[in-house]
């Protein structure tokens, strides 16, 4: 009888679990993401020209959406950045951004504490970066286009409708100069999260 009385909480606490992703549930996060990036950047004016650079951003993500299916959410994601970075010949960008994405979030199925997932997203975005040279004048531009995210990780449920997720991703920015559209820029960042996250 033990046993069965065992056995039953068990089931009990993993069906729990695996309702928070269920049809009908909604799904709020707010992340944190502390990135240390590599970035291949394509800068094009009447022409263009490669380069590289190295940097660190901090960013916070807040989310939500409902699940449409099991395991499948759709919702909206925002993120806004603070982010600095150098270029191999010395000079340097601090940038701030805004992005809101329509997002898919997909959770595999598995019963228990821990749940993988895959998200993609898909939106607008906007910045304003200054750009400051080795030697001359420091420059400042605004900038809006499109965005992509794509990233995957695990959620653990660290009680019935709470879990912490972390996560690796990976983003795509292609945005126009807001004051001549000739001047464009392309540029896709490595990153990784954790966040909380709430379903009820």
């Amino acid at each position: 009888m033990k046993k069965l009385l065992i056995l039953s909480f068990v089931l009990l606490l993993s069906s729990s679990v695996f309702s928070q992703t269920k049809k009908g549930n909604v799904f709020l996060s707010g992340g944190t993401g502390l990135q240390f990036t590599s970035t291949s950047i394509k800068y094009s004016y009447d022409g263009s020209s490669d380069g590289s650079s190295t940097g660190s951003s901090l960013s916070i993500v807040p989310s939500i959406a409902y699940f449409v299916i099991d395991n499948l959410a759709i919702g909206l994601t925002g993120n806004f950045a603070s982010a600095s970075s150098k270029a191999e010949n010395g000079s340097k960008n601090v940038s701030t951004s805004i992005t809101f994405m329509p997002t898919a979030l997909y959770f595999f199925p598995n019963e228990g504490k821990i749940k993988p997932f895959a998200q993609m997203a898909f939106g607008l975005a906007s910045a304003t970066e200054k750009y400051i040279p080795k030697t001359g004048s420091d420059q400042k531009s605004s900038s809006s286009g499109l965005a992509a995210n794509l990233g995957a990780g695990i959620a653990y449920f660290v009680k019935e409708n709470i879990s912490l997720n972390f996560g690796l991703s990976y983003t795509m920015v292609n945005t126009k100069d807001g004051d001549d559209s000739k001047s464009k820029t392309k540029q896709g960042n490595f990153g990784s999260n954790i966040g909380i996250a709430i379903y009820f």
